[in-house]
């Protein structure tokens, strides 16, 4: 499934702008006509504008001011800033979504919250695949291409497109940086270094404070780097089943599982002492947490226990 294609950063502001004035009360029928023609004048403007109408639904039902109702009582400027925010925060901060965050001169910074992996087409070829919390800076020229993870787990398939031959594509990271030689890789964020494991092709690992000392990887090999130096390599797994938006379990502790699947749910869900030591196996799709659990139930014996979608305990039958 292709991932959705940000908005610029200008229809960003023009499409806050108009949720602004709807939501400040109904539009006069200039402001009506004057909405129609920016609908019509560019596909991205609809696009952006029935993305942000959708959120509104999802957030208020069949009201779409209730949301904003507390709103009301603001008085002038403050109001309409507040109103704003709400609209940006609609348009390009729904959870679960693949995130455009904001447009810099540094780049694009994409990002992946509480959900299933993501998977992000670039203009010169290369193919990422986000995994639940993480985020990237994108920035492209046709001299050079530099990844900025962030935080999190980033898959890399490296782009070939003639019009990016020349421009050298390289992750970079506080740890260090990691040329990439025409291949597919993966960069793990961990506490304060990262892990490149090599699928194809050929990477060079670069620590931060010893430029000169670099590594290369083969494809099936894995490296720890953190600033000062890079591990030596070892043998890597398997591409991860993440990134086919799975998890797989073989005979895995229940509360080792649920801090897996956590990471692909927003709010709270863990289990208790009782159930924590049962053992779990399969392959689960990352995109359905709901679905995930439901099975729990039926294969354990456990309930499900909901305060809310957002806080979620797993205890003994």
């Amino acid at each position: 499934m292709t991932s959705p294609v940000p908005f610029s950063a200008h229809t960003t502001r023009e499409a806050a702008q108009w949720l602004t004035e709807t939501m400040d009360g109904p539009l006069t029928p200039e402001q009506e006509q004057a909405l129609s023609r920016w609908r019509t004048a560019d596909p991205e403007h609809e696009r952006a504008w029935q993305h942000i109408q959708a959120f509104r639904r999802r957030l208020t039902g069949l009201d779409p001011q209730a949301g904003y109702r507390s709103l009301s009582k603001g008085q002038g400027s403050s109001r309409r800033s507040a109103i704003k925010a709400l609209a940006l925060l609609g348009l390009f901060g729904c959870a679960g979504q693949l995130l455009y965050r904001s447009q810099m001169p540094s780049g694009l910074v994409y990002s992946n919250g509480a959900h299933a992996p993501r998977t992000l087409h670039l203009v010169d070829g290369s193919q990422l695949t986000l995994d639940a919390e993480t985020e990237v800076v994108v920035q492209l020229t046709h001299q050079q291409r530099r990844l900025i993870l962030n935080r999190g787990r980033l898959l890399i398939r490296s782009g070939h497109l003639p019009s990016y031959s020349d421009a050298p594509l390289s992750v970079v990271t506080p740890q260090g940086s990691i040329r990439a030689l025409g291949t597919r890789f993966l960069v793990e964020q961990l506490e304060d270094s990262i892990q490149v494991s090599l699928f194809e092709g050929s990477v060079e690992l670069q620590p931060q404070q010893a430029p000169l000392s670099t590594l290369r990887l083969n494809p099936g090999e894995r490296s720890r780097l953190d600033s000062r130096q890079a591990s030596a390599p070892a043998r890597a797994a398997s591409e991860p089943a993440w990134s086919k938006g799975l998890l797989v379990a073989e005979d895995l502790r229940l509360d080792a599982f649920i801090q897996q699947l956590a990471r692909y749910r927003p709010g709270v869900l863990r289990c208790t002492d009782e159930v924590a030591s049962l053992r779990i196996s399969g392959v689960y799709p990352l995109s359905d947490s709901d679905a995930v659990l439901e099975a729990l139930r039926h294969a354990l014996p456990i309930q499900v226990q909901r305060r809310s979608n957002y806080w979620v305990t797993l205890s003994a039958r």
